[in-house]
Parts: structure tokens; sequence; C-alpha cells
């Protein structure tokens, strides 16, 4: 695909990789374009398993890619003559398992994943790398083998490394995700057992033993491996795809239930007695059911786990259960998006399948605190899903909702799109069900008696009441939590976005609000580069420090972790339109307002900023009155202002009375923080609504830097950069690829004395 150099980045003071597309390579449009292919297809994933690119780059003709480097190993180096430890190939498995669904969600298929192109990170971490293989399959001719090496892919072939390729990429028949699921059965059997499971001399007898053996159990290769392994990786080497496992979001799932399986054996010396599978469907009935108590109890005592039954489709129409099982599979991994949500696999849910059961019964057996149900009904044309949310510890219903749309067998899809976010989202962000049902019942701790999980859930308080005392209260767990949790992205996290609501809104609880709030958000998404919350809390921090250029940046990467949560969705499109991006902006409001009906009073703040600004003054005050009927505390502010400025006595008056009950102190403080968040014209234009409102505003202040870049504040660079595509327009605006290509005119000039080896540096 390209030579590789290790390079180093100055300003950033760490080291990257560069991957070069040859001299040669570039004058071939074919090869050329699978470059390519590789740049976009690995750019659209974000994934802790998969390499992350930072850019895609040409200069002088030369086109490069610039990476994160990964320092460590690849798995073909590790594995030893005789396989891994069991425990060693289910975290693997597992990983390889998680990077490949994320990257088929996208409909990516890496199409040559073998062991080679799996690294294992000096911290243990699984990284995936080149995916992009071209999706134009050419015919694998005999004239082709003669020259496929076992360890390598060849151009102007089909396209793979001939002993990890599944029947249908050998045979050059079309492909689909499931060509990479047959791809990890090899890997896995390679990594229990040492040893390919097809054999052969040459590229053509490893072909013919792929079509045609029945590899031997790794079981009867290694006697101490536990059964359910041999058995995914069975189902993963079935010639036929569709008599593999068929997703490998199921694989990961499997693997979840095999590592907690292996753990509670560790665990109990009397478990090894026990049967090894945990499917209702090698087991008897009384042994299932101890199963499911087991770990329940283990779920139970680790506390808020979410639950989601297989909907179900009242009526025999295949097309309304296949609806239904999507809609159910699609809600988990949408919910899984959300870090500090622990949801259980569908896997373990599958046995509740077409069942009648009382949710609380479900919930005790599956340890799970929280458990939603659906049911689809059809009449002609017309589809209703009813879903609900139940705690199982109170018997309360959270929430519920009947959704009504068109149905035809053609728009299967289109309806799972079009519900799922709604849903999770519903449920799932910030001002979700979830989270205010899960901060409730921790509220009451004091903040050194919680764990640092709880402490993230307890901090959500905070967006329900907007107190300076619940803030302190929530950001003393959380400073708890990371003492006790140094590693733990989401306590970070949550930190920089309550300490940037102190700067924000002037609560001066600590010194250098806004400085904590940037050391915060770095420390989240260094530990956690694939985590949305880590790069919301940035995103949030780069708002008020107003590089809005950055800012963008760091808010489009954390929509595109999770396009999912309506809260993020509507706050960096608040701060898109204050930072002039209005388009951009308004896009994403309404796009969080359809996805949570049920949304707070600010997601209609820079609908008023944007009415306000063009001084359509009625408008805005008709905003402001939509924010303060869904309860926000500051709606009384803008209804003040906007009332102020039409000259609406009343109104303005009876606001600005509402917004000193709220907080006493704020007509004092309006000119710092509006300066702080507005440019200075539309500023001083509210303050004068303000005034006309009858507060005492004090003249305007010209502020301070928010925080200068020598004490903490941070650009999106100081982290690792968005791995999505960056568009020509965004390039120009993004001084770290305008850096990228400065260097890279000054490496092709001295192209000529890079080195291949594995210390070469530019």
């Amino acid at each position: 695909m390209g030579e590789v150099f290790r390079a180093r980045d100055p300003r950033l003071g760490r080291d990257v990789a560069i991957k070069v597309l040859p001299a040669a390579m570039s004058t071939d449009p074919d090869r050329l374009a699978r470059f390519q292919r590789e740049a976009r297809a690995v750019a659209a994933l974000n994934h802790p398993n998969i390499v992350t690119i930072y850019s895609v780059e040409e200069a002088a003709s030369i086109h490069f890619l610039t990476m994160e480097l990964v320092e460590g190993k690849p798995l073909d180096r590790i594995i030893p003559a005789h396989g891994l430890p069991a425990d060693q190939i289910v975290d693997i498995g597992n990983a390889l398992a998680d990077a490949l669904s994320a990257a088929h969600d996208k409909g990516i298929v890496h199409r040559d994943l073998k062991p080679a192109n799996v690294m294992i990170n000096n911290e243990g971490r699984v990284k995936v790398l080149d995916f992009g293989l071209a999706k134009e399959v050419t015919q694998f001719g005999p004239e082709d083998e003669t020259r496929a090496a076992a360890g390598n892919t060849q151009a102007g072939m089909v396209m793979g490394t001939p002993a990890y390729m599944s029947p249908e990429q050998i045979s050059a028949r079309p492909l689909d995700h499931r060509t990479d699921i047959f791809s990890l059965g090899v890997v896995l059997h390679e990594m229990a057992t040492g040893k390919q499971p097809f054999a052969g001399l040459s590229s053509a007898e490893r072909i013919s033993s792929i079509l045609r053996d029945t590899p031997p159990s790794v079981c009867d290769i290694r006697a101490d491996l536990p059964s359910d392994l041999a058995r995914i990786i069975r189902r993963c080497l079935e010639k036929d795809p569709r008599h593999r496992i068929q997703t490998a979001r199921d694989i990961s799932n499997e693997f979840r239930d095999l590592a907690r399986q292996t753990q509670q054996k560790a665990a109990s010396p009397t478990s090894a007695q026990a049967p090894a599978s945990s499917h209702a469907a090698t087991l008897s009935p009384t042994s299932a059911a101890h199963s499911h108590t087991d770990s329940g109890a283990a779920r139970a005592d680790e506390g808020f786990w979410v639950a989601v039954l297989p909907f179900k489709a009242q009526g025999a129409s295949p097309d309304l259960a296949a609806l239904a099982e999507g809609l159910t599979e699609d809600i988990v991994t949408g919910m899984s998006r959300f870090s500090y949500l622990r949801v259980i696999a569908r896997g373990s849910t599958l046995s509740y399948a077409n069942k009648a059961i009382d949710v609380r019964v479900a919930g005790k057996e599956l340890g799970a605190r929280y458990v939603m149900e659906g049911t689809l009904r059809q009449s002609g044309a017309k589809l209703r899903l009813a879903v609900q949310l139940v705690d199982t510890v109170t018997g309360a219903h959270l929430w519920a909702e009947n959704y009504e749309r068109a149905f035809s067998p053609d728009s299967i899809f289109e309806l799972q799109d079009a519900l799922v976010p709604r849903i999770v989202s519903t449920v799932a962000d910030n001002n979700g069900a979830l989270p205010r049902s899960m901060s409730e019942a921790v509220h009451s701790k004091a903040p050194e008696e919680l764990s640092p999980y709880e402490a993230v859930l307890r901090s959500f308080a905070y967006f329900e009441r907007y107190t300076p005392e619940e803030l302190s209260a929530s950001r003393a767990g959380l400073e708890a939590a990371v003492r006790k949790a140094p590693a733990y992205a989401d306590a970070w996290a949550m930190l920089a976005c309550l300490s940037a609501q102190d700067y924000l809104h002037g609560y001066e609880l600590q010194k250098n609000a806004l400085e904590n709030a940037a050391s915060a958000a770095r420390n989240a998404v260094e530990l956690s580069p694939a985590n949305h919350l880590a790069y919301f809390s940035l995103a949030q921090v780069l708002a008020h420090q107003k590089d809005f250029d950055s800012f963008q940046d760091a808010a489009e990467r954390a929509l595109a972790l999770n396009p999912m949560d309506g809260n993020a969705v509507a706050f960096l499109g608040e701060f898109l339109v204050y930072g002039g991006n209005a388009e951009r902006g308004m896009q994403l409001v309404e796009r969080a307002k359809q996805l949570n009906p049920n949304h707070p009073g600010f997601y209609w703040f820079a609908d008023f900023y944007h009415a306000f600004s063009q001084k359509d003054y009625r408008g805005a005050l008709a905003f402001a009155q939509k924010a303060r009927l869904r309860g926000n505390p500051l709606a009384p502010m803008m209804i003040a202002s906007a009332a102020g400025q039409l000259g609406d006595g009343d109104t303005a008056a009876k606001a600005a009375a509402d917004l000193l009950k709220f907080r006493p102190e704020l007509p004092a403080l309006m000119p710092r923080q509006v300066a702080n968040i507005w440019n200075p014209e539309y500023g001083e234009r509210f303050l004068d609504g303000l005034r006309k409102a009858g507060l005492d505003i004090p003249a305007a202040q010209t502020p301070s830097a928010p925080a200068s870049t020598t004490s903490g504040a941070i650009r999106i660079a100081d982290s690792k950069p968005p791995s999505s595509p960056i568009s020509p327009s965004k390039s120009s605006r993004c001084w770290y690829n305008r850096y990228i290509r400065a260097c890279a005119s000054s490496l092709i000039r001295r192209r000529a004395g890079w080195s291949n080896s594995s210390t070469a540096s530019a």
C-alpha cells in the first residue's frame, strides 16, 4: 500500500506515522484510487480499536496520510507456537469483533483481516490497520496464483491474503461483511492453536483447503479451551456465509458473555462444575435459569445496568419481525455509544424473544435495573410502535411513547433510521430518562461516598437544577472520582463540563475555572480518544475560549462518535451559531429537537440568538417563551431583553423579577458573562434590552482573554485531531493541516535523504 515513516510533529511534541504512496504507484490511477479509498474508509471510522487517521494530504503530487503511530507489535509476532491463553484470546477477539462491527455499521468491509494487520500496542490495546481494500474484486486467475505469497496482498488480483480469505472471496463471488467474519475465525483459530486452520505448501493448496476442508475443533487441539470458544470459531468458519454468525456485533456479544463466565469461574471454586455455555439452547431449563440468576446477581451488584428485551411483532408478517429485530439491535448499539450507560449485550436477552414475561422478573434475572420493551403492530399500511422504559426496582414507568408510521417492506431500513435515534436520544442523553433516574438514585449520597461511576451519574443533576450549590456538590464528587480512578475519562469529561459551566455563569466556585476545564478536557481526550463525551467537553472549552475553528473540529468529532446524543447536538449547534456558522448551527439545533421532542429549554437559545441578532425581537421573544415553557431558568433573561427592546414593559418587568428571584446577583455579572459568550455588537444590544427592562446593568467592560495558550488553553490539535475526512474549505481553516502541508513540502525536497528504516524521522 505504501511506505510508512515515523515522523516528529514539533508543534505538538508527538510522533506520528506518515504513509506515503510511492511515486510509481501515484501514476497508476487504479492503485491511487485504492490508496484514497483506504484513506476515506479509515477516516470515516471512530473506534478505539481502529487506527486513527489525522489527515489526507497531497503536496507536489505526492499523496500521503498522517496517522496515529501505534507503538507495539503485530499480532503475528505475539502468538506463541501453541497458542495464546484463553482469556487473552477472548480479550483480543472481542476487540477485533468490536472494531469490525464499527466498520460494518458504516458499510466498510476490511477484506484483509490477518494477524499482520492487527497491532497490540505497549498498553495492550488492540488496533486494526489497513482498512479499504478495493471493492471491485477482480477474478483470481491461475496466472496470479503463482505470484501470491502467503503473507502478502497482491495488486491486480483478488484482494486479500490467501490463508485468511473466505471461500466467496477466493471464488470472486459478491462479498459482504460476512467475509470478514470468516477471516476473523481464521485469526481466532490461529490465536487458539498457533496454527492456521487451512494448511498447504502453496497458495493453491491453501485455497483448495479453504474450499474443501473442515478444520478440527480447537478443543481437540487444546483441551483447556472453553467449548464456547470452539463453537464461536467453528461458526465463523462455515463455508456458506448464510450459516456463519451473521454479524460482528453478535460475536462481540458472545465474547462478552464468555469473558463473564471466565471471570466467574476464576472467582468461584465450585463453578468448575457448571456448564461452559450460558445459552438456554445448550442448558437444561434449571441450568439456564441458574445462569441467568448468577449473571444477574453480578450485574445487580455493579448497579444501573440497562436491558433492551427483544421487541415483539404482533402477527405473522416476516417483514414486521425483521423490523422488530433490527430495532432491538440498533437500539442496543445506539445506547452503547453512551459511555456512561451499562447496556446488556443482545445475546444475553435473546432467550426472552417471543415470550410473555413481566419486565421486573426479566430485570431481576438479567441484573438490569432498567428494562426497555417494545411492541409493533401493523394495520394495512400503518405501523404502530409502542415502547416503554421501566425501573425494575421501583416499578415506575420512566418513559413511554407510541410512534405511528407508514409501513412497507421496502422501508424497513428507513424506519429504523427514523425511529432508533429518537428512542435512544430521548432515554440516553444528558437530559434523558435514564440519566435523570440514575442521578436521582445517588443524589442523596455524600460526594466521598460515591463510586467514580456514581459520581458521573450524580453530576447530571446539575443540568436539571442549574444552581451553584448543585454544581459545587457535583464537582466535589467528580474531583473525588478522578483521585480514585485517574484513568476514568468520563469523570474527567464531566469535570471539564462543570468547570466550563462555572466559568460561563460566573459562579466563581474555583479560581481559573476555564483553565481547569481545559486541563480536564485534555485528560479526557488523551485517556479515551474515541469517547464522544470527552470531545464534547473539549468542544465546550474551545467555544468558551472563542477558538471557533478548533471548536468546530472538536464538535464534528463528537458528533461523528455519537450522532444520537441530542444534548451534545443542541449545545454544539448553539455555539456554532454564536461563532458565526449559523447555517450549520441551526441545522444541528433543529436536528436535536427532532431527536428528543421532550428537550429542555436551552434548545431554543440558538433560535433566540439568531432572531435577536437580526433585530427580530418579536420572534426572539417567542423563542424565549418556548425556552421558559420547557423549564430553563435562564429564559427570563432572554425574555426581559427581547421585551425591553420591544417596549413591552409588563412582560419585561415580570421577566426581570423572575430573573432576580433565580439569581439576584446576575445583573452585576451580565456585562462580563455576555462578553464571554457573544460578540460585542450583539452583547451590547442584549444588555441594552435588559436595561430597558428595568435591570441595573453596569456599563460593558472590555473582556479579558478567556485563557491564554500559555496558561492551559488548548486547541483541538493538542489532542488527537478529528478522524473524519477534512474538506478543502475546512482544511484551509485548520492550522494543523496547513502545518502538515508545510512540513510535507520540506520533506519532499529532502525525499532522496529519507530512509525506509524503522528509525526514519522527519
